[in-house]
């Protein structure tokens, strides 16, 4: 005989009562295990997600608040047309930054480009970011991953890819 089977007997040769009181006890059981096994870690992570949530729906009103603000105010300071004024510009804004480019260059379409070498992402994009509120951008970008750090190369001017 099997185990289910002896179990089955057991639970068998029990009297009406017993097998009501023994089906509540397994009813409870159950009920106790869906609750603290399924419920409860749902609901953990429900509150969780809530929150992510919300603070997700704060920051994006934060920022279109900036981008509205910097929209308004854009054409408060004009980017220099090229040449070396805009050569001047950004290297004083790499200066501010912190930032040292490793070498210089005038590309053959006219861009000046910057190449850095072992710079963290949080200095580069800081710096790009600074840069986008002169009213600045490059017009190329190539930045690869190096020993922990960033190899990047920054063009402006010249013709965009």
């Amino acid at each position: 005989m099997s185990a289910l089977g002896r179990i089955l007997a057991w639970y068998r040769g029990r009297g009406s009562r017993e097998r009501a009181m023994l089906a509540t006890m397994a009813l409870l059981l159950a009920a106790f295990a869906w609750w603290y096994g399924l419920l409860w870690p749902l609901r953990a992570l429900r509150d969780g997600t809530e929150a992510r949530h919300d603070r997700a729906a704060a920051a994006l009103q934060a920022i279109e608040a900036e981008v509205a603000a910097l929209t308004a105010s854009g054409a408060a300071v004009p980017p220099p047309s090229g040449g070396e004024a805009l050569q001047r510009r950004i290297l004083d804004d790499v200066r501010d930054a912190g930032l040292a480019p490793s070498r210089q260059r005038s590309a053959a379409d006219g861009a000046f480009v910057l190449e850095f070498e072992r710079v963290g992402s949080a200095e580069l994009f800081g710096w790009l970011g600074g840069l986008a509120g002169h009213g600045l951008a490059p017009s190329s970008l190539r930045v690869e991953r190096a020993d922990g750090q960033l190899r990047a190369e920054v063009g402006f001017g010249g013709v965009a890819p």
